[in-house]
């Protein structure tokens, strides 16, 4: 996520985890290109790459 709200990203963080999942904070707002960049990439190997949405995108290790 990336936003400059504390309390809203503290909110989409708590909920994120609720559904149990990790949620990764990217930043300040303007970080948010990067973000949709993944969707863009995402709904692209949907549907002409993997042939489906049965696949995720993910972050293996983040740099100390």
């Amino acid at each position: 996520m990336a936003g400059d709200d504390v309390r809203a990203k503290a909110t989409v963080a708590a909920f994120v985890e609720s559904l149990g999942m990790r949620p990764l904070d990217v930043g300040g707002l303007k970080m948010a290109h990067w973000l949709e960049g993944a969707g863009v990439v995402t709904v692209g190997l949907a549907n002409h790459g993997v042939g489906n949405l049965d696949f995720s995108l993910g972050i293996t290790a983040l740099p100390a």
